[in-house]
């Protein structure tokens, strides 16, 4: 079975991975179209549908679902000669990727000092939050001696008012 009508049903539901490079990815992540020179087909091992790019044809990609290796059919008519592309063209690619993978490189390389000014920044917050709930404590202890030197307090006034009706007695 090398491609599954759009018209199919009972594969509609199971249409919902696709790619565009040998691998398989979430359908809901691109453009969520199936396009007509893709090829669907079903994981031998668990049925999950795979829809994947025409240049994927022989290819051995993982399912996503049961991350079983899966050969990419080759659709009835075509042959892998078919996929082969012209020089220039593969030289511009081999160009673009070259520029892709060297600016994420360089990406990764500014998300590594991101992480490492994080984790500074965390170890200093982290300081600062048991510096605080040092001082935290030492004002609650404070503010505990406070409250039983009010109560002192207004016992000792209760007193000298007792005393004072006494007195005026």
């Amino acid at each position: 079975m090398a491609t599954i009508s759009n018209d199919d049903p009972d594969k509609a539901e199971s249409r919902d991975e696709i790619t565009g490079s040998g691998s398989a990815e979430p359908f809901d992540d691109l453009d969520g179209e199936i396009n007509d020179n893709d090829i669907v087909f079903d994981c031998p091992h668990c049925g999950h549908g795979l829809v994947i790019n025409y240049r994927g044809a022989g290819l051995i990609i993982n399912c996503t679902e049961c991350n079983e290796p899966v050969q990419v059919p080759i659709p009835d008519g075509m042959e892998l000669a078919d996929l082969d592309q012209e020089p220039e063209e593969l030289q511009s690619q081999i160009r673009n990727l070259r520029r892709a993978l060297f600016k994420a490189e360089e990406h990764g390389r500014e998300l590594e000092n991101v992480v490492i000014s994080l984790k500074e920044r965390r170890t200093v917050l982290e300081k600062e939050r048991v510096a605080q709930l040092h001082r935290l404590a030492e004002i609650r202890s404070a503010f505990e001696h406070i409250l039983r030197l009010n109560s002192e307090i207004v016992a000792t006034c209760n007193r000298v008012v007792e005393m004072i009706q006494t007195e005026m007695r």
